[in-house]
Formats: structure tokens, sequence, C-alpha cells
């Protein structure tokens, strides 16, 4: 059986570059956001999910009891896999021009941000001797990893080349973030970490390899269950050797896209369905796993200030090297992502209830903060 001439192209899709039109020099902040990379607009704020998982958990309704949320465990690490599947196809829809430059920023960003949230965490949590469980430390890397995730807008879809880049900047920001949180969760899971990590990017590999041989020449009736099977394998992965669907979804996606064929769109088709309900699934998880603790509450609006903070002293450093506008790098830095919420239960699943502090602000600050910057920026005017 050939494969199917109509998968050549699917039509518009999130691994073709945005087609833009917009209002010269005015930055407006528009409902519509991407929640990670890679992942399509939704004109529904994250927090909103976090908040009905809040009420429906143990400290509102109890109908996501322990129990309930102990049953869902094996979706969140669908739900990591899918994510993953999307970021690795969305980190390769990005322009070949100043790439370089980008991914540098990006790097001095999470430079910027993770010393002062982690460090300004840690100093906290040592001079008022906060009873939480684990490493102290290392809870405050965490904290800071997954709260300086940041999630670009879908902005008045601007046609000037500063405003699109300040939007892929902010996508790919989030690349060292999620590298530095699969390490540092798989560090703190288990021993052998480099190897554990390898393994995983290799059975991604593979996974995406046989995914691969598949997808293309499937019987199209039989297609969904190939890519399904695929996903719950990347998702596997993860789950045994103890470090993150994330990196094997990503792993794999990159191989279909540099491979010949129309893999990397038959996935992305066939996912798409998928990613939003996944998504507000992990939120609802997210929200209703917090644990309203007064040390939690005291941690989120420390993290949310010095979120803030390091999100602002980033846009003054990047900014000569990024050349783009300070203004216009906080705007699209301080919206935070979804990709963070993920890591943070990825954490909670490997490290257990001793972190359990470092999932609850997290997910808390991060719902917090997105309420917080459309009033932080709003506007960005500036020339054409």
């Amino acid at each position: 059986m050939g494969p199917d001439p109509e998968l050549s192209e699917l039509g518009p899709d999130q691994l073709d570059r945005p087609v833009e039109t917009a209002v010269a020099g005015e930055w407006r902040w528009l409902p519509h956001r991407r929640l990670a990379l890679g992942l399509r607009s939704t004109p529904i704020p994250a927090f909103l999910f976090v908040v009905v998982g809040a009420v429906l958990g143990p400290a509102g309704l109890d109908l996501l009891g322990p129990s309930a949320l102990a049953q869902v465990q094996a979706l969140v690490w669908v739900a990591l896999a899918v994510i993953g599947v999307f970021v690795g196809l969305g980190l390769a829809n990005r322009p070949v021009d100043g790439l370089g430059r980008t991914y540098l920023s990006g790097a001095l960003i999470a430079l910027v941000t993770i010393p002062l949230l982690g460090g300004g965490l840690y100093l906290l949590l040592v001079q008022a001797a906060a009873p939480v469980a684990g490493h102290v430390a290392a809870g405050a890397i965490l904290i800071a990893i997954c709260a300086s995730v940041s999630a670009a807008l879908h902005t008045a879809d601007s046609d000037r080349a500063d405003v699109r880049r300040a939007a892929y900047l902010a996508d790919l920001d989030d690349v060292p973030l999620l590298v530095a949180g699969v390490a540092v969760v798989a560090a703190l899971a288990a021993e052998g970490v480099a190897l554990r990590l390898a393994v995983t990017m290799a059975c991604g590999a593979a996974t995406g390899l046989t995914g691969w041989l598949l997808f293309e020449r499937a019987d199209p009736a039989e297609r969904g269950l190939f890519v399904a099977g695929t996903v719950l394998c990347l998702a596997g992965i993860g789950a045994y050797l103890g470090t993150s669907p994330l990196l094997s979804g990503c792993v794999a996606a990159l191989l279909w896209v540099a491979m010949p064929g129309p893999a990397d769109r038959i996935t992305a088709r066939d996912l798409q369905w998928m990613q939003h309900p996944l998504v507000a699934l992990l939120l609802v998880i997210a929200g209703a796993t917090v644990d309203w603790s007064a040390v939690v509450l005291w941690l989120t609006a420390c993290t949310v200030i010095l979120r803030i903070a390091a999100k602002l002293l980033a846009s003054l450093a990047v900014a000569r090297v990024s050349a783009l506008p300070p203004g216009l790098l906080a705007t699209v830095l301080l919206q935070p992502g979804v990709l963070g919420i993920a890591l943070a239960l990825n954490a909670g699943q490997l490290l257990g209830q001793d972190y359990l502090w470092v999932v609850s602000t997290v997910t808390v600050s991060v719902a917090l903060s997105e309420i917080l910057a459309p009033f932080l920026v709003q506007t960005y005017e500036g020339a054409a």
C-alpha cells in the first residue's frame, strides 16, 4: 500500500510559519496565546483549568481525591509525551535567519532568570527556616526553572520583523529550561542520570524511527492507531527510565521532521485533536494536586515577585544581543507557559510527596502570573 498523496501538505498547521497580518507600529495584547512551543493558540486562559482543578480537588469538593488522582497518573505521562512531540515539531518550525542569535538570547535569559529566581528563593527558604521536605536547594532550582518558562502570545499577527522575532524568542527561550528541568528531575529521581538521559533519547529516536516506517504506508484507518501506540511508547520510556516523556517525545518529533516523508505532518494531524484536552487535563490535575498551605502561599508570592524582577532584568540584559527593545522583550517574556507546570508535574510523579511543595508553588505561581501579565505590560508601541 503506497503513501497517501494527500499528506504531502495538510494545509496550514503549527508546522507552517504563521501568515501574519497586523497593525503596523503597535503591539496589542490579545486573548489568544500559545500555551507552549508547538501547541496551537487558545482563547481560554490556563489559570481557569487550574481553578477548576482546585475546586474539584481535595481542598474543594473532593471529587478529585487522592485515589482518583492516582488513577489518572498514566494520562499525565501521555500528556507529557504529546506536549513533547509538539515541542519538537515547534522547534523545527523556526526561521533560519537569526536562529543562532535567538538561541543565544534564550540561553542568556535562562542564565539571568534561574540564578536570580532560584537563588532568591533559596535564601528566603533558608533564612525563614521553612518547613519543607526534600532538598531545599534542588527545590528552589526546580521552581526557578519551571516558573521561568514563557509562552508567546498570538499577538495581532504583526508583519513587523521585531515582533515576530520576539515571539520566536519567547518560544525558544524555553529550550534551555526544558533541558535543565529534565536533567534536574532525572538527577533527583535516581543515580546514573547521564546514562538514563542518553537511553531516553536513544529509545525516543528508535521509537520515532519505527513510527516513521509505519505512518506513511499505513492504511488511513489504521494510521491513528499507530500514532497513538507510538505516543504511548514514548510516554512509557520516560516513566520506566525515571526521566521525562517530554524528552523522548521531542527527540522522536525532531527525527520525524528530519526524515523524508510526511511523518511529522501525519503525527501533527492525528494528535491535533488531543493536545488541548490533554493540556486541560494536565492543568486540572495540577490544580487538584496543590497543597494550599501557608508555606506554599508564601512561596508563591515570593516566586511571582522574583519572576517579574528576573524577567525585567533579563529583558534589559538581552536587549543588545537580541537587537530587540527591552519593552517588547518584557511583553513576551512575562507571559508564563504551561510547559513549566508540565515539568513540575513530571517532578512530582518521579520525586513523590517530598516535592509536593514545588509542584504546588509552580502551579499557583504560573496561574497568578498569567492573571497579572496583561496588567503589567498591555501595549507596546514603537516605530514600524
